[in-house]
């Protein structure tokens, strides 16, 4: 298994083990997709972290022996890149990527379908598929511009350019940077502050968010709507609110 897999308490902090590079292969991105089908459907996983094993890469990308010549061919392995990468980011939970080393290519595709990204200081990170003679096409070309805007990745996708953490970070495309080595505890301590948030209000933020980023502000609009209205029947609402009027912490049971 090139994935794998380990719960501490609400927290599920998946890593990508194909050394040296933890190159996605095809078929550890099988991997990824079928592992997080499960994770959609535990409820008891409140926040996913996902890092990379080994000290050089949290992913240098694809395995370019991999990379097919005949356009079919081309076509099913995007249609599978598009499902694992997909999955990854229709998770209900909200995933926090650990970012060390190079963060390249697939690897940055992987990383952008996450909802947040704590990288190292040292980390580097890019699309660079274009010195290949391709492009990003598992989502980087719309997820890229998403996160620093239309211009600024497009310039970065047509050099195959690549960026430090902190430059990173000022264009908004990781959250946090941290210490060298510091990455994977930062993003778990992220998501378990995340995970001790009341579930349902956290799960229909990330929903809201997503929705009106896909469909737009109206679409968006709507979907607050008929969650919002769910989340105030939930008992954590009615515990959150007796708590501030009785002026103690909430002690919220995630339903």
């Amino acid at each position: 298994m090139t994935v794998r897999v380990e719960r501490r308490d609400a927290v599920a902090v998946v890593t990508l083990d194909n050394p040296p590079l933890n190159l996605l292969t095809m078929a550890l991105r099988a991997q990824l997709t079928e592992l997080a089908g499960d994770l959609a459907h535990d409820d008891a996983v409140r926040a996913v972290v996902l890092a990379g094993a080994g000290g050089k890469a949290f992913s240098a990308g694809s395995d370019v022996r991999e990379f097919p010549t005949d356009p079919e061919a081309g076509r099913e392995r995007s249609r599978l890149e598009h499902r694992c990468y997909d999955a990854l980011a229709g998770l209900p939970q909200p995933v926090v990527a650990a970012l060390h080393g190079h963060v390249l290519g697939g690897g940055l595709e992987l990383a952008l379908a996450c909802d947040l990204r704590v990288a190292e200081a040292t980390a580097r990170l890019g699309l660079p598929e274009v010195h290949l003679g391709v492009f990003p096409a598992g989502g980087g070309t719309q997820r890229l511009p998403r996160a620093v805007g239309a211009g600024r990745a497009k310039e970065l996708m047509f050099l195959g350019a690549t960026l430090d953490a902190a430059e990173a970070a000022r264009i908004g495309l990781v959250n946090r940077v941290v210490d060298a080595g510091q990455a994977r505890d930062a993003a778990i301590a992220l998501a378990e502050q995340i995970a001790g948030r009341p579930a349902g209000a956290v799960r229909a933020i990330k929903t809201a968010v997503d929705s009106g980023l896909a469909d737009g502000p109206r679409a968006g609009a709507e979907t607050e709507g008929r969650l919002i209205a769910q989340v105030f029947g939930s008992y954590d609402a009615r515990e959150g609110v007796a708590a501030l009027l009785d002026k103690r912490e909430p002690r919220f049971e995630h339903r």
